[in-house]
């Protein structure tokens, strides 16, 4: 038996623990009426009052099971998992009579997007989409989550159960599980007891990469529309199931903050977005400003953050009728911080964005009948707007290069967009498209609108934007399409699902040798299968027409060749291998009848040269950009299979570069690398490594020496989404963009300083970076980093500071800017002049090894395909340009 103290002693435990659970919901709930006793609070269930401790992703799914097991009020599903295993899950919050009919409400909701449906009737809910932890890091928007189900499933009041009547809640308590734990780990591991507050205490300093992004270090919230990640492509099938008539995203800023929510600024609005839209934001704000005026809390609209592409989950809705926003809290980064405001606790984030999201419930079920009209109205006017659009239509694909075809295709039924066969072969803008592996896109449809994003170049007015203004995909993936203005096209039947891309051997086994052009995006995929296997494979540099069984047949720069007698494996497991390799990759390997050409170089020539199985090292951790670097293990994983070798930056110092033959480096501060690395990777590059570098580490190279060509750094030009600014470029490196000045040059300038007014400072200033826009370059396809690309116009994502100088040796410059180069965005003129003509990539031989220098991220957040497949050329055949290094010379 227990004794009376100890009895006692648990007695006063549990009334301290009541008087505890009381305080905390007197809290986050105060004036809230009562709650169900049956379910359990956050607390209850965790063992922690919400507000001290992080909470993993594993406990938010088991609290939101444990709500859906006790009431009827809520249904979880699991959408999908993370590269980690992670469950993605989203819980439905509505009445038990709604839920009962669920599919018969999905189907009158999604009636919204018809323009020639009738409106839904008064019984049919308004759907609002609550988003959280997109960004792992921003701590309290997990912890809402709890809060908000637990809320809207407990309380008792009269007000909730009319808002579960009239509304289905979509709660999507983290959106990023992978990101969220590596910050749950380290928020947890370092909190004290007491809470320190001191900034820079390590609670507060979270190491490289922290936990903004995914497993990949992609940030979710720029893949909306890119639909890289698997997450996203989880979350986008759900959206598309509802078309919520609001969503909201739940995200943090810096600790000297207070709240932001919307509207935006009109300069950061979309110009294809219906005005409507972005007034609604403001409709509901006024229920998002009393509930933080009824707290306390101080916050901010109509300032700073972009809502004008669809990149981002507070405004992809917007793209389809629904009224998207962000809040943004100032962060805590822990259980407490030392701010401007004074002290911020996590407690404090966790209510602003409980009320508010609360508040925008309440608002979505007060102005159902304006959202429902809003977004009906919304697709009506889409058919309008593109009635007036000088493109009635886009056709899209190359035979050339099927599985990027294939890719693009795969991303418009994905969003939705209707595509249709072609009827017949297609000829427009000089360019042509064959029946059957290209499609045709009609403008005039109700998703016209994410369709113009796909396609369009979108030019915007001198502003300040917060992220990149050129994300049109079409011209990322460097697809071959065009533009018809004549509105009587034709158009075949609609395609429903993605073709089936069947690899396969044609002819069979052959006796001389197989042969796969490079001009198909996963030719790449086959040829690191079969390196990785141990085959042979040689690649070609200048083109050829082939015997075959089917025929004469021409190949182009870059075409792989594989010798039959040239193996370590017996003719028929060589042929096994590269039916797994068509197979795996979707491509046709064509034999070769005799090594004699019908035209141009025979098989046997010194032009055809063998292609050495990568063994890539990548420059990771502490200074290195998190993203790029995430984008090339992403690349290099799912693309190709190729296990490439993370190394913490730290490590360089100690470990020996031999038993890699490609090193690549990200943009990011290299500055404390010492002398002894520098000469390490110039070693190796000598002995014949393989170096390649991306924007500010390409301008590192060039100062250290490592590359003879020249670049110089602009700041003006440095931004949030691009590399760090190297600022130790040396002077035979460096161009300036003015020139030189006299002492009375100076006085004069002096005299005649421009005078602004000090409220201009930010628009002004910030207008002149470059936050990501979209420029073409005349791209040398002859070149092996070049090779497969079917045409010389490359478009490319300028969002970095380093400008690279054209080469001295004339066959250097792989691809350069044009004279006239910006096309899609947002760019300053100040930075166009100093883009146009510069370098795009340059590769240079140095002893035995060779150098790729990217100006630009070349795989920027893994939708660039344009440009990653130079990337991927540069890791298979960089090694084989060194023998041209010295030819043309100055």
């Amino acid at each position: 038996m227990k004794s009376f103290r100890s009895i006692m002693l648990l007695g006063l435990l549990a009334l301290l623990a009541g008087e505890r659970a009381a305080a905390q919901q007197n809290y986050y709930f105060r004036n809230a009426g009562t709650f169900d006793p049956k379910i359990p609070t956050p607390e209850q269930f965790l063992g922690y009052p919400i507000g001290t401790h992080y909470t993993r992703h594993d406990q938010i799914v088991a609290y939101f099971n444990e709500l859906a097991r006790v009431s009827n009020k809520i249904h979880v599903e699991v959408i999908g998992k993370t590269y980690e295993e992670r469950p993605l899950i989203i819980a439905t919050i509505t009445s038990p009579d709604n839920y009962g009919r669920i599919s018969n409400i999905k189907q009158a909701h999604a009636t919204l997007v018809d323009p020639e449906a009738p409106l839904p009737g008064k019984d049919v809910p308004v759907v609002v989409w609550l988003g959280y932890s997109v960004h792992g890091n921003e701590t309290s928007s997990g912890e809402t989550g709890l809060l908000t189900a637990y809320y809207l499933v407990a309380n008792q009041s009269e007000e909730t159960q009319q808002w579960l009547k009239e509304s289905v809640v979509l709660v999507d308590p983290s959106q990023n599980p992978d990101g969220r734990d590596r910050a749950a780990n380290w928020y947890n591991s370092y909190k004290s007891f007491p809470p320190v507050a001191d900034a820079y205490d390590k609670e507060h300093q979270e190491i490289w990469p922290g936990g903004r992004s995914n497993h990949y270090l992609n940030n979710l919230n720029r893949d909306w529309l890119s639909l890289t990640q698997v997450e996203s492509k989880a979350r986008i099938e759900y959206f598309h199931q509802w078309y919520p008539n609001v969503q909201i995203d739940f995200h943090e800023q810096g600790a000297n903050a207070t709240y932001y929510f919307e509207p935006t600024p009109k300069s950061h609005q979309s110009p294809i977005i219906p005005q409507s839209v972005y007034d609604f934001n403001a409709v509901l704000a006024k229920y998002q400003a009393k509930a933080l005026d009824d707290i306390g809390s101080l916050y901010f609209t109509k300032e700073n953050y972009d809502n004008l592409s669809p990149i981002y989950g507070s405004t992809y809705p917007k793209f389809y009728g629904g009224v998207g926003a962000t809040f943004e809290e100032a962060s805590s980064r822990g259980l407490n911080i030392e701010t401007s405001n004074g002290i911020l606790t996590f407690p404090f984030t966790i209510r602003n964005h409980l009320v508010t999201g609360l508040a925008t419930v309440r608002g979505a079920v007060a102005e159902k009948e304006g959202l429902f009209k809003l977004q009906k109205d919304f697709f009506k006017s889409a058919l309008e707007q593109a009635a007036r659009n000088d493109a009635k239509a886009y056709v899209f694909g190359d035979s050339r290069d099927e599985t990027l075809t294939r890719k693009f295709l795969d991303l418009l039924l994905r969003h939705r967009v209707k595509v249709y066969e072609l009827t017949a072969n297609v000829s427009a803008e000089g360019k042509s498209f064959e029946k059957g592996k290209a499609y045709i896109v009609p403008a005039a449809q109700p998703n016209f609108r994410i369709i113009h994003s796909l396609f369009e170049e979108n030019l915007l007015k001198d502003s300040v934007f917060y992220d990149n203004t050129g994300w049109s995909i079409i011209h990322a993936y460097g697809l071959q399409y065009s533009k018809i203005k004549n509105p009587a096209f034709s158009k075949g039947e609609p395609v429903t699902a993605l073709p089936s891309l069947k690899g396969e051997v044609a002819a069979g086994q052959a006796s001389y040798a197989y042969l796969l052009s490079w001009s198909d995006y996963n030719a790449s995929k086959a040829l690191y299968y079969l390196l990785n296997r141990g085959v042979n494979v040689k690649t070609a540099f200048k083109p050829f027409t082939a015997n075959t069984p089917g025929g004469k047949k021409s190949f182009g720069y870059g075409a792989l060749v594989v010798p039959v007698a040239a193996q370590d494996i017996p003719a028929d497991s060589l042929y096994r291998t590269l039916n797994n390799a068509a197979s795996l990759a979707g491509v046709s390997f064509t034999s070769a009848l005799t090594g004699f050409n019908a035209e141009g170089i025979d098989l046997g020539s010194s032009n055809i040269k063998s292609v050495r199985k990568p063994s890539v090292a990548l420059a990771f951790g502490q200074g290195i950009n998190s993203e790029e670097a995430g984008e090339v293990w992403f690349l290099l994983n799912q693309q190709l299979g190729l296990p490439v070798v993370k190394i913490d930056a730290d490590n360089f110092s100690r470990i020996s570069l031999k038993k890699y033959n490609t090193l690549i480096l990200p943009g990011g501060n290299y500055s404390e690398w010492d002398k002894s690395v520098v000469a390490k990777i110039k070693d190796w590059v000598r002995e014949g490594g393989n170096l390649i570098t991306f924007q500010n580490a390409s301008a590192w190279a060039i100062n250290q020496e490592i590359s003879r060509e020249k670049a110089y750094v602009d700041s003006s030009l440095n931004n949030r989404g691009g590399g760090n600014t190297i600022r130790n470029v040396p002077a035979n490196a460096t161009v300036s963009p003015v020139s030189n000045s006299t002492e009375t040059q100076n006085a004069k300038r002096a005299l005649s300083a421009e005078r602004l007014d000090y409220v201009s400072l930010q628009d002004v200033e910030g207008a002149k970076r470059l936050n990501g826009a979209i420029f073409t370059t005349d791209l040398d396809t002859t070149h092996p980093v070049a090779f497969g690309v079917n045409s010389r116009r490359l478009f490319v994502n300028k969002n970095g500071s380093t400008i690279l100088l054209p080469s001295k040796n004339k066959y250097n410059t792989v691809a350069q800017y044009d004279k006239d180069a910006f096309v899609n965005g947002y760019a300053p003129k100040e930075s166009v002049s100093k883009i146009n003509n510069s370098a795009a990539i340059i590769t240079s031989a140095e002893g035995s090894g060779a150098i790729t220098l990217f100006a630009d991220d070349p795989a920027y957040r893994s939708y660039w395909l344009g440009t990653n497949r130079l990337l991927l050329n540069a890791i298979f055949f960089g090694n084989l340009i060194s023998g041209f290094g010295n030819f043309g010379s100055e």
